[in-house]
C-alpha cells in the first residue's frame, strides 16, 4: 500500500510541476496565434438577394480586385461580389451588372 501511495504521490507531483511549466508556454502560443489572426485584413463579400429591386434597372461594374486570391467585382453602391476567374476575366469596368448577380440567392 505504501508503494502505491508513493507512486501516486510522485505521479501527482510530476503532473503538477509539468502543468506549471507548460501552461505559460501554451498561453503565449495561443496569444501569438490570436495576434496573427487579428492582424489579417478582413474580406467582406456580399450575396445578392434583391430580385426585382433597383439593381434590375441600375448597376454598373465600378471596380475589379483580387483580394487574397479571391476574384471580386464592385457594383456601384451595392458592394463587392465574389466571382469565378472566368467571370472576372469576362467582366469589364463600366459594364452593366451581370444577370447571374441579379438573381436571388446567387
Amino acid at each position: 500500500m505504501k508503494k502505491i501511495k508513493s507512486v501516486l504521490t510522485t505521479f501527482t507531483n510530476t503532473y503538477i510541476i509539468f502543468s506549471i511549466l507548460i501552461m505559460p508556454v501554451l498561453i503565449l502560443y495561443k496569444m501569438e496565434q490570436l495576434d496573427k489572426k487579428l492582424e489579417r485584413s478582413k474580406v467582406i463579400v456580399y450575396n445578392v438577394d434583391n430580385r426585382g429591386g433597383l439593381m434590375d434597372s441600375v448597376g454598373k461594374v465600378t471596380g475589379k480586385q483580387i483580394i487574397e486570391g479571391h476574384y471580386t467585382i464592385t457594383i456601384g453602391a451595392y458592394g463587392k461580389f465574389l466571382v469565378t476567374k472566368e467571370q472576372y476575366d469576362s467582366i469589364k469596368v463600366g459594364d452593366d451588372a451581370p444577370e447571374y448577380l441579379k438573381k436571388r440567392g446567387s
